[in-house]
């Protein structure tokens, strides 16, 4: 008799505590999901087309990698924001952006040790413009290593800016967090092979998930296998 009893309770009570716990249980299921942890940032290295074949020179060699900005496949390079993230691998003192047309040093950054990536914090880069940027391995200001690249033109820049805009409305009216927002960015760019943005959205969310920060981890591996050896 107590049995039939107590399966009564529970049969009566069960269906409240249910639907007490039922939106507890959908949104730590919607946060989950908008968390970043299931984000497929590693897929994102299946759309990268194939490093170029770095080429010899004759003043010595120089144990540098750069990463970002960098041509993957030896075509031009071309970024949408005007104040990039630089990345590379080995020792350097010093970095500057100089403008291509004229040689004039638009910023420069002194470099502390084991530090292998810095935010350009110059005045914006301009649309449709070429830059150098600069490596130095020592304070002499004589240069080890340079890349090119170019602001790509005005047009097509505020056609892409205004399709990340209209992305991340809509991710955010959607209750996306930071992360996810970052991550359909990412994936943007590398549809159109513009792997410095590519990165650049990865290493700009506050707090990364656990799948953000191997693939951060991964990048010196990834585009850099093994370290190049440039002969300058």
């Amino acid at each position: 008799m107590k049995f039939y009893k107590a399966l009564t309770i529970c049969l009566l009570f069960f269906p409240l505590l249910f639907c007490q716990l039922l939106p507890q249980l959908s949104m730590q299921n919607a946060m989950a999901e908008t968390q970043g942890e299931k984000l497929p940032w590693d897929k994102l290295y299946e759309k990268e087309p194939p490093r170029k074949e770095e080429t010899g020179g004759s003043r010595g060699a120089v144990e540098l990698c750069t990463i970002s900005p960098e041509s993957l496949s030896g075509e031009e390079i071309r970024i949408w924001s005007d104040r990039p993230l630089f990345i590379w691998q080995g020792n350097v003192s010093k970095i500057q952006i100089r403008r291509r047309r004229t040689g004039q040093v638009l910023w420069s950054q002194k470099l502390t040790a084991n530090n292998n990536s810095v935010m350009y914090s110059g005045p914006p880069l301009q649309p449709g413009e070429s830059y150098d940027w600069v490596l130095l391995k020592s304070n002499d200001d004589i240069d080890s290593f340079q890349v090119s690249f170019q602001v790509i033109p005005a047009e097509e820049r505020d056609r892409i800016t205004a399709d990340l805009n209209k992305l991340e409305k809509q991710l955010q009216q959607e209750g996306a967090t930071p992360e996810k927002i970052a991550y359909a960015k990412a994936n943007y760019f590398a549809e159109r092979q513009m792997w410095p943005d590519v990165l650049q959205s990865a290493y700009e969310v506050k707090n990364p998930s656990e799948a953000l920060t191997k693939f951060i981890q991964k990048i010196p591996q990834q585009f850099c296998k093994p370290l190049a050896t440039i002969r300058m």
